[in-house]
């Protein structure tokens, strides 16, 4: 439990941290609009005209930054004044989907696209349900309504109107000539009437976009609320009830997209959840009717989807991956600027939590909360419920696991007094009475040097593209992830034995053999480990020529890094065994790369039609070989064949001859026969023993078939 809120705090500090510095900036520049615009100005322009009204009211109510509650009685208030009923309804809309502030934010936490379409989608949204009301809306009576602050809009043309938002009344150009007293009415209102009306809500959304960065993984929003159709209306029918203001619902979307969501889902939910609530709904069914207000909702349902597929369309055909520009733009802000920031909005936001009250809307969860189980939350025991949890999570602070692959150390005021726990659920004194540490051994540990695989560029850092393009390939769990490689030159130059610059980007892998030397021999062991590398390859490659190490010895390169570097960490004794090096990039500076490249190709060149000559000798030596092996087995097998065929025509002979010893005249008879067969086959014979003795015979030869008389 511990762990878990540590990184649940952890990750509020890096939304904080990022968003701090312009979401500051924001609110002085929504101090400045909101004090330097009259209230005469929207009166004058938003009374005339169906569809001027409405465009006037668009682009004056895009930058506002007020809430959904907050806008209520301003636009009530100018639809008393005389505001047509479409300029009503899109001041409803574009002002709580957007303003300064959450511009601002969303330029801090997401990207400049997302930036862009926001409000120009908000703008669009308000206008189309604006004309639609002028056009198809049904005019009627004013009637009694409540806002959401409590104040009754009563009924009747002599009823009083709403009281306008404070940043509206008066005159604006009066401010100029006190320039003090204005930048002085600047910062209260941005740092004290817009930040309390937004306090509460913009720690919620800091508490639950950190909750959804820690508990929530990025495999649930990619199977079941990727993208699609399906997953922008979950969206829309989770923003149209529930209140969240602008500022707050930018951290949730963000921390929605980089686990997985996309883009387009995002601005669905943001264009939806600042727009509508139930609260704001009730109140304009009273006020505007039920007609109206259903083109409020469906105007901004299809605007807000077809603005989601839009900015779906516009990553995927620019091929941006949203994960990695999210959160970067605030990329040129020192980080002591951002850690200042962060500690002065953390200041801010206290105060104006402690000095305003709960919003109405949490207080209506609290009567359910009492309602639904009996028990009162007040003050005094939520109070003494947070002492107990705190003293529970202090107490339980002292479990811990160690998870199969780890070594834990356990120490006592700094002394250790156990070396090695293995996997499984150990026990521990709270601290800073006891502590533990906990050393993966099975991980493999990786160093890179002379480039960073990260989403930005380290300082002093350029991208650059090992492969041709600039991203390195796709994931598998994401179709649209990417991470870039950034060159740090100052590791990567390396000097050659020939006095040449070379290029080289490489790996090390390294286990933790030993957790305890690994932590207290030495106060940084990566860095050890990273130095003696670098330090064993300069020392390598002095000794080789740069052709060598451009193309061939590679190979014999990492296996002495490796070697020589077990070697010396072994006699620093920090508990470090190496699993292997790897160059993954070797090239000649970039002034003088290409001409390497064409020495390389030659060389190549030259390799190839040594190994093709080198293949045709081969190539004919085994032929003839071939040949003459086939010459001496052919002579083989004619000489098996004559002696077989003597053999058999000498058995044949002896047998003939036995034969005839039994029976002569038999076989001289059968001899005559196989004689004639063989000396005249073509010839038709007839042979007719003789009366006397088989021995004698007649031979009647015929003229052969086809033949010419008289022969």
């Amino acid at each position: 439990m511990t762990e878990f809120l540590l990184q649940a705090a952890v990750e509020a500090w890096s939304i904080l941290r990022e968003a701090s510095f312009l979401l500051l900036l924001g609110f002085v520049l929504a101090g400045v609009f909101a004090v330097l615009v009259p209230a005469a100005l929207l009166k004058r322009f938003l009374g005339r005209g169906k569809i001027r009204s409405v465009l006037w009211a668009s682009a004056i109510g895009t930058p506002l930054p007020l809430c959904s509650c907050g806008v209520l009685p301003t636009a009530l208030g100018l639809s008393r004044q005389g505001a047509t009923q479409g300029a009503t309804v899109a001041f409803l809309i574009t002002t709580p989907e957007v303003g300064v502030d959450s511009i601002a934010l969303s330029y801090a936490l997401m990207d400049p696209i997302i930036t862009v379409l926001r409000p120009v989608a908000a703008f669009v949204t308000g206008v189309t349900a604006g004309i639609a009301t002028n056009f198809l809306g049904v005019k009627r009576p004013p009637v009694a309504a409540e806002t959401s602050d409590g104040a009754i809009a009563a009924e009747g043309p002599e009823a009083p109107a709403p009281e306008l938002h404070p940043p509206f009344e008066g005159n604006g150009g009066a401010r100029f000539a006190r320039p003090r007293a204005a930048v002085r009415e600047i910062f209260v209102y941005g740092f004290r009437d817009l930040l309390d009306e937004t306090a509460h809500w913009l720690v919620l959304g800091v508490i639950l976009a950190a909750l959804v960065a820690v508990l929530l993984p990025a495999s649930v929003i990619e199977r079941y609320f990727g993208s699609g159709f399906l997953t922008m209306l979950a969206m829309l029918v989770i923003g149209i009830p529930i209140y969240t203001c602008a500022s707050a619902s930018t951290p949730i979307a963000a921390a929605l997209v980089l686990k997985g969501l996309s883009p387009g889902a995002a601005l669905v939910f943001l264009l939806s959840g600042p727009a509508t609530n139930i609260g704001a709904i009730v109140v304009l069914l009273k006020f505007l009717g039920l007609r109206v207000v259903t083109i409020y909702l469906v105007s901004i349902a299809v605007v807000a989807l077809a603005a989601g597929y839009a900015l779906d369309w516009i990553y995927w055909t620019w091929q941006i991956n949203p994960v990695a520009t999210f959160g970067k733009a605030t990329g040129f802000v020192p980080e002591p600027v951002k850690v200042a920031s962060a500690v002065v909005l953390l200041a801010l936001l206290a105060r104006s939590l402690w000095r305003t009250p709960v919003p109405e809307e949490w207080t209506r969860v609290r009567d359910w909360f009492t309602a639904l189980t009996g028990v009162r939350l007040t003050a005094a025991r939520l109070r003494a419920t947070m002492g107990v949890a705190v003293v529970v999570l202090y107490l339980g602070s002292g479990l811990f696991t160690v998870h199969p692959g780890e070594v834990a150390i356990r120490t006592r005021f700094g002394r250790i007094v156990d070396r090695h726990l293995g996997p499984g659920l150990h026990a521990r004194l709270p601290w800073p009475i006891e502590d533990h540490v906990l050393v993966a051994t099975d991980h493999i540990r990786r160093i890179e040097v002379g480039f960073r695989s990260a989403a930005r560029p380290a300082p002093g850092t350029q991208p650059q593209a090992w492969a041709g393009t600039g991203f390195a390939a796709r994931t598998a769990s994401a179709d649209l992830f990417w991470f870039q490689k950034a060159k740090v030159s100052d590791e990567s130059f390396l000097l050659t034995g020939d006095e040449n610059l070379i290029d080289v980007a490489f790996t090390a892998e390294y286990q933790v053999k030993d957790p305890v030397a690994f932590l207290y021999n030495v106060a940084d062991a990566d860095a050890v480990v990273r130095s003696v590398t670098i330090a064993a390859l300069r020392a390598i490659l002095a000794t080789m020529t740069v052709d060598a190490v451009y193309t061939t010895k590679r190979d014999q390169v990492e296996q002495r890094v490796v070697r020589d570097v077990q070697r010396l960490l072994d006699t620093y004794g920090i508990g470090v065994r190496m699993v292997g090096v790897n160059l993954l990039s070797v090239h000649a500076p970039e002034e003088v790369h290409a001409a390497f490249r064409d020495v390389a190709s030659a060389q190549e060149d030259k390799v190839l039609i040594v190994n093709r000559a080198a293949t045709f000798a081969q190539e004919s030596v085994n032929l003839a070989e071939g040949d003459a092996a086939a010459m001496i087995e052919s002579a083989r097998a004619f000489k098996d064949e004559k002696v077989l065929q003597a053999e058999g025509d000498a058995l044949a002979f002896t047998l003939r001859e036995k034969e005839y010893r039994r029976a002569p005249d038999l076989t001289r008879f059968r001899l005559h026969l196989e004689a004639l067969e063989e000396i005249l086959p073509a010839a038709e014979k007839i042979v007719r023993p003789g009366r006397a003795d088989v021995k004698d015979f007649d031979l009647w030869l015929l003229q052969p078939s086809g033949g010419k008389k008289g022969q």
